[in-house]
């Protein structure tokens, strides 16, 4: 991935990486825009994923200009939940889930999320676990979205299938965290055994 964008941008790289992450914020905030101005959930669908590539140019721009920091990595994860939240906002606004569908697919959504802030902190590595990681995601929901003029009903069952394997997600992360640290206890435990 890194190959492409290298022939795409060169050093040809003026924007600050933090400034490239608040952009994919306000564009974020454009699909929810879309959907209270009326327009095609096509629109929004595209608007979503332009601000996705955005998120996935930042943290390149800050490693390829040597700008990797502490806070630009809070500061994209924070952005990353908001959008989460502006993207899930439109399936609800473009009739795509009903409320209680969408409020049950954000806190998923933040619960994929915390599980693996709160693993990492306990020194877990939850990194490619689980089906529907944030990348997985914003496909989902675009592919929703795109749907929906043409056929609803796909629309609706593209997002229920995202809701089901985003709860998925959150098990699946809980179960592994939960078999790593009962492994690192059991070791600890053989090795006060073998040395009293």
């Amino acid at each position: 991935m890194e190959a492409v964008l290298d022939k795409v941008f060169g050093d040809r790289l003026p924007l600050d990486p933090n400034a490239i992450t608040l952009l994919s914020l306000v564009l974020s905030a454009t699909v929810v825009a879309a959907a209270l101005l009326g327009l095609p959930p096509l629109s929004a669908a595209l608007l979503l994923l332009l601000s996705a590539l955005l998120d996935a140019l930042d943290g390149y721009v800050a490693r390829r200009t040597g700008k990797v920091t502490s806070f630009g990595a809070f500061l994209d994860s924070t952005v990353d939940r908001a959008s989460d939240a502006l993207h899930t906002y439109a399936l609800l606004l473009y009739g795509v889930l009903g409320f209680q569908a969408a409020y049950a697919l954000l806190a998923s959504e933040l619960l994929v999320s915390y599980t693996r802030a709160r693993a990492e902190s306990l020194g877990v590595n939850l990194s490619g676990v689980g089906l529907m990681e944030r990348g997985e995601r914003v496909l989902a929901k675009a592919a929703a979205l795109a749907s929906r003029t043409v056929d609803p009903t796909a629309a609706r069952a593209i997002a229920y299938a995202l809701l089901a394997l985003t709860a998925a997600t959150v098990l699946q992360r809980v179960v592994a965290v939960a078999r790593r640290l009962r492994a690192e206890a059991h070791l600890k435990t053989a090795g006060v055994k073998e040395h009293p």
